[in-house]
């Protein structure tokens, strides 16, 4: 057996038993340790789409949370205005498609606009505080600083029929674990196909890739506007575990999700949930028992791990294993 049918046997393996201690979790956890892993989840899976486009598209985007956001707001604005049964569902394919379409119109003026690199960058972070703005100044609709509440129950099941609360702790759990196996599925098949490849040209050099023909705007456009759908789903899923304000939308929100990646490794799919899980879980524990000290002390984590992890948690793992396959490798040959 080579080194590489070793490894994908061993990745087989590591993401059956992960997949069974998500799904056997609730079974010896409480509702608030089953709540706390379902919030880490939806935001691996919001880590995921900012992987997409800048660990595998070479896109620098410091306004991520504008989609996030938007996403969990799509949902609260339609439930609380739309009282129709199955609102739920329309208030899901609400908060994945105004995301989307805002991405859409956003990157059009950009990317055909030859707007790359860290520019995209300062352009997505000043559109972060104008739609903090926008959020605090439609009070009437958004719940302004206040937050948006007293919409109606999200449910999940035959509207009319059989319905359950998306409430629930274990609905909600099992709603985010659902939601992350299709979500990496997903993001997996993008990045191993022809578009995948492409936009691994494009990141590597986008002035070749366009002289190879590819149509460097185009390709761009699609992959961040999947990703932003994507980034709109997990505010979506974000609704029932958590409070709708505008922090979600804001900078703190884009820089804490750049942090969950680069802690968990970027351009590797499965570091944005470990990054999102390593960072939350000692932000939660650290908060307890330091209460002014836990933001320095994740910030000298982060700043420990891109100093000597700069592949981030997965890609350490992956070197050391990789080291290890050429060891073998040379002894076979001795």
């Amino acid at each position: 057996m080579t080194q590489t049918q070793r490894l994908s046997k061993v990745q087989r393996a590591a993401a059956s038993l992960v997949l069974l201690f998500l799904l056997a979790f609730p079974l010896f956890a409480s509702d608030y340790q089953s709540g706390l892993l379902a919030k880490f989840l939806v935001f691996g899976i919001f880590a995921l789409s900012l992987d997409l486009i800048w660990g595998y598209s070479g896109i620098v985007n410091f306004g991520h949370a504008i989609f996030f956001g938007t996403g969990a707001y799509s949902m609260g604005i339609i439930l609380k205005f739309v009282a129709l049964p199955g609102a739920t569902y329309l208030a899901v394919i609400g908060g994945v498609l105004v995301p989307a379409l805002l991405a859409l119109g956003l990157g059009y003026l950009l990317f055909y606009g030859r707007v790359s690199g860290v520019f995209f960058g300062v352009v997505t972070l000043a559109l972060t505080g104008a739609a903090h703005s926008i959020i605090i100044v439609n009070g009437g609709i958004t719940g302004g600083l206040n937050g948006l509440y007293s919409y109606q129950t999200p449910t999940l099941g035959i509207p009319g029929l059989w319905e359950v609360s998306w409430y629930d702790p274990m609905v909600s759990y099992y709603a985010a674990v659902l939601s992350s196996v299709v979500c990496l599925a997903l993001a997996r098949w993008l990045v191993r196909s022809n578009f995948g490849r492409a936009i691994g040209a494009i990141r590597e050099n986008e002035v070749r890739a366009a002289f190879m023909g590819y149509n460097v705007p185009f390709l761009k456009l699609v992959i961040f506007t999947i990703a932003c759908g994507m980034a709109g789903l997990s505010g979506v899923l974000y609704v029932p575990i958590g409070f709708i304000s505008p922090d979600l939308i804001g900078v703190m929100m884009s820089a804490s999700v750049l942090v969950w990646v680069a802690v968990g490794g970027r351009g590797t799919l499965i570091g944005a949930f470990v990054g999102a899980l390593v960072v939350n879980y000692l932000q939660t524990m650290l908060s307890d028992s330091f209460a002014t000290l836990w933001l320095l002390i994740v910030g000298l984590f982060f700043i420990l791990v891109v100093l000597f992890w700069p592949g981030g948690v997965v890609g350490l793992v992956q070197t050391r294993w990789a080291r290890r396959g050429f060891a073998a490798l040379r002894l076979e040959k001795e």
